[in-house]
């Protein structure tokens, strides 16, 4: 009895863990997507030429504020993004999530896991063979996370030598948004593979992207909205 207590409370400390990387997910989707609409409002690629221009114009207009809010996303994310492959044991990452259940993996049982979602366990959704990670699953989050290397080592650069302190030396450290993009999907579909096996969870980060750019235009468009009416406004007042 005491040993089954002692399992339910170290499963329930680890799914602690699931929820704090899950927030962290949060964070970095909707600071990239934020930092990337901003940019890109005045990109004649991603609008038309027009609509670039007037954007521009309008940032610069209220630049003390629309500066330090992209540079701020862009640290964010980046930073964000690091911290899943943070070699330090201390750290919350995915090897260390790992590694937790890993160490933890023979008293995680179907018994455990039924007392902890009881109404699951009643339409018998929890198999007597379950295991709360296999090594199928390690081997591919291993696969991804190597496909990323190269990215994670450059925004590593970043995050070092620019972001948590200066360097004397300027680093010439960049990155393609749409590499970002798919590391950004890489680590959501790692979080859900380790929490599918670990307590049969899934989680959709869809709606903040897609929230954050929403959000993030309709601003563009309020405040463009805005200085043509406060500029209408003068004219009358002034007559000019």
């Amino acid at each position: 009895m005491k040993n089954s207590k002692k399992a339910k409370e170290k499963f329930l400390e680890t799914q602690r863990l699931f929820k704090r990387m899950s927030h962290e997910i949060c964070i970095v989707v909707e600071s990239y997507y934020i930092w990337r609409t901003l940019t890109f409002a005045r990109s004649i690629l991603e609008v038309s030429q027009e609509q670039a221009e007037r954007n521009a114009k309008l940032m610069s207009l209220h630049r003390y504020f629309f500066v330090p809010t992209e540079q701020s996303h862009l640290q964010t994310f980046v930073i964000g993004l690091i911290k899943f492959f943070d070699k330090d044991p201390r750290a919350l990452s995915i090897n260390r999530l790992i590694s937790e259940i890993e160490q933890n993996k023979n008293i995680f049982t179907a018994k455990v896991l039924r007392e902890v979602y009881p109404d699951l366990a009643n339409i018998g959704a929890i198999k007597d063979d379950y295991v709360p990670i296999n090594q199928s699953i390690i081997g591919h989050i291993k696969k991804l996370q190597k496909k990323h290397k190269k990215l994670i080592s450059s925004l590593k650069d970043i995050r070092d030598k620019q972001f948590a302190h200066t360097d004397m030396k300027t680093i010439k450290g960049t990155f393609v948004p749409l590499e970002i993009e798919a590391l950004i999907e890489a680590i959501q579909e790692i979080f859900n593979k380790l929490s599918s096996t670990f307590d049969l969870s899934s989680t959709t980060w869809d709606h903040l992207r897609d929230d954050s750019i929403r959000n993030t235009q309709f601003l563009l468009e309020n405040l463009e909205r805005g200085e043509a009416q406060r500029e209408e406004e003068l004219k009358k007042k002034y007559g000019y």
